[in-house]
């Protein structure tokens, strides 16, 4: 038999583990802050948990060294390690003080983890001086890491130091920014505003020295205590316009126990692109990250939300969140309870609802499309344009049966001749519009559909038959000319007469139109699957309705068997192409071509005739 393998350990390079740790796990240098503040937190924790009354404070002291060199120090009144401690998390990368709970309390109280956070600081120092003295042992230490992978510890003097841990580190070149004055206030400011202990930095004042200035507030801004509601509006107000630089339109307590969250969402004043909007998490009062998508439902990209949470999970960089099971559950439960203030709000008239309707009805729409609560309340407060000016889809039912177009070219198309003859037809040819209306339609007590040609045609007033007659032979010379576009021709008289013509389509039509130029410009690739689609026997796919009730029209009809065929082709095609332009349809460079030909042949005939004259 043969021998077992022996068993080896890897040969780990530390220089590059504390490349990966420092400079690919982490989104850029700033988070080098953040974890240092985590550490300090962590450690506070801890030491509460053995001495309730112990001092909760971090103090950050940017300055510079004789040679110029650019420093920050952070201090915290935490637990402190001994040598042990030091050996155990500061020097065995991926290691962490919470991850045996061994200095504290349980691991959901702490933030992060000490090891392998404080990698981070790699990112802008060359080495990081941690000089410590614990709360459970007369010890105290110095260790210093560098980026090689090598380290120092040594135990120093107790002597009078206080409780706690001090972190030096050195700015390496082109990184001073970061450790700067002003650059550790405002990422002091971003990472810490909301921590539960006494942060403050040290900044230079002129005249007056050195003066502390506080980062963190005692309470989460919306769970401040105010004399009344009006002053709590007003602060949360503030808050909003300080971190998203915008004034809310209103804003809408949240709460998830599930999670431990607790929040507010506030409203965008302005219409915002449908787009995934990103939110401010903090995780046990640590930000998390200012951009934080997937923690709202899609629809409600009109609504930034400001989140504290105990029980979610962030990544392994502690920038976003772990899409698991507890973040889902999150979601739902925030996206019922802005829903329930958005049903509330629309439900009963006033100045915000008229306000939140104007601003944000797409994402109202975007609610609309699958959820049926809001769909009853959506066709009773939505807006729509139709033949007969702005109504809600309520108004529209009451009539009878509600017509709609799919696009707004369509809906241009028959609107001026639907109005004129009675007929309602709603334009839903805007985003989510066609998608709620096909729902209603589906609906007990809703009567809805599509518009099609004949619906119009059948209302459009018929030519007596002595008229019929006399403009037959002009209009069959017509629908011979319009074969080619698949279009049929016939004349009808309606109002209003400043309309000599309009195009009339449907989707199936439509449809038939683009199989027959696809096969047309691929017959071998494409021919016999395309013909397979089609729909035998169909007539055209468009319908050119002239109207005699127009007065070029008229005479056209009248005249126009007598009309040489240049003549009476420009008239037809001129009369097409504009009725195709006049309802939203840009014209191809051939069509357009055509219509510049078409209005040259009437142009010049009319200069000849004006001559002739």
């Amino acid at each position: 038999m043969s021998e077992p393998a022996a068993v080896e350990r890897f040969q780990v390079d530390l220089a590059g583990v504390v490349d990966l740790l420092s400079h690919h796990l982490y989104s850029g240098p700033q988070v080098y802050l953040r974890e240092l503040l985590q550490n300090g937190v962590d450690a506070i924790t801890a030491r509460r948990a053995i001495e309730p009354d112990a001092p909760a404070t971090v103090r950050i002291v940017p300055s510079q060294t004789a040679d110029g060199r650019t420093v920050i120090e952070v201090t915290d009144s935490g637990i402190g390690l001994t040598a042990a401690d030091a050996e155990q998390f500061l020097s065995t990368i991926g290691n962490s003080s919470k991850r045996g709970f061994s200095i504290g309390e349980r691991r959901g109280s702490y933030l992060g983890q000490f090891g392998s956070g404080l990698m981070a600081a790699f990112m802008v120092a060359d080495q990081i001086e941690v000089t410590s003295r614990s709360a459970r042992a007369e010890e105290a230490i110095s260790w210093v890491g560098y980026t090689d992978g090598t380290f120092t510890l040594t135990q120093i003097p107790v002597g009078d130091r206080p409780i706690g841990t001090t972190v030096r580190l050195v700015a390496r070149r082109g990184f001073e920014q970061w450790l700067t004055e002003q650059g550790v206030v405002e990422l002091a400011g971003e990472y810490g505003s909301l921590l539960p202990v006494d942060i403050a930095v040290a900044v230079a004042v002129e005249g007056a020295g050195t003066l502390w200035r506080r980062i963190s507030e005692p309470e989460l801004p919306w769970q401040m205590t105010h004399p009344h509601s009006a002053a709590r509006d007003a602060a949360l107000t503030a808050y909003c316009e300080r971190v998203f630089r915008f004034t809310p339109m209103a804003h809408i307590d949240v709460t998830v126990p599930v999670a431990g969250l607790t929040g507010v969402v506030f409203i965008v004043p302005e219409p915002t692109g449908v787009t995934s909007a990103d939110h401010r998490v903090y995780i046990k009062r640590m930000l998390l990250g200012a951009r934080v998508p997937g923690v709202l439902p899609d629809w409600a990209f009109f609504m930034r939300a400001v989140l504290d949470a105990d029980q979610l999970s962030p990544t392994a960089s502690r920038e976003q969140l772990h899409p698991d099971e507890v973040l889902a559950a999150t979601r739902d439960a925030l996206g019922e309870q802005v829903k329930a203030w958005t049903m509330r709000t629309l439900s009963t008239p006033s100045v915000l609802a008229d306000r939140l309707l104007h601003t944000h009805h797409l994402a109202i729409r975007a609610l609309a499309r699958s959820d049926d609560d809001l769909l009853d309340l959506a066709a009773k407060v939505l807006p729509y344009e139709t033949s007969e000016g702005v109504r809600t889809l309520a108004e529209v039912a009451e009539a009878g049966e509600v017509l709609y177009t799919v696009t707004t070219q369509a809906y241009r198309r028959v609107s001026a001749v639907a109005r004129a003859e009675g007929i309602t037809v709603v334009n839903a040819g805007y985003v989510y519009d066609a998608d709620i209306l096909e729902r209603l339609g589906s609906r007990r007590g809703w009567r809805v559909r599509e518009l099609r040609s004949d619906d119009l045609v059948k209302v459009l007033h018929l030519l007596s038959a002595e008229r019929e007659q006399a403009v037959s032979p002009a209009v069959v010379r017509a629908r011979g000319l319009l074969a080619e576009e698949d279009c049929d021709v016939i004349a009808r008289s309606f109002e209003p007469s400043a309309v000599p013509a309009m195009v009339l389509r449907d989707s199936e039509g439509e449809h038939r139109r683009r199989l027959s130029r696809e096969r047309e410009a691929a017959p071998d690739l494409w021919g016999g699957l395309l013909e397979s689609l089609s729909t035998t026997g169909a007539g055209r796919s468009r319908t050119l309705v002239l109207n005699d009730s127009a007065a070029m029209v008229n005479q056209l009809l009248s005249a126009g068997a007598g009309f040489d065929d240049d003549l009476f082709a420009a008239s037809v095609s001129s009369l097409y192409l504009s009725a195709v332009m006049m309802a939203g349809d840009g014209l191809t460079s051939t069509e357009a071509a055509r219509l510049n030909d078409a209005l040259h042949t009437l142009l010049t005939r009319a200069v000849h005739t004006d001559e002739g004259a």
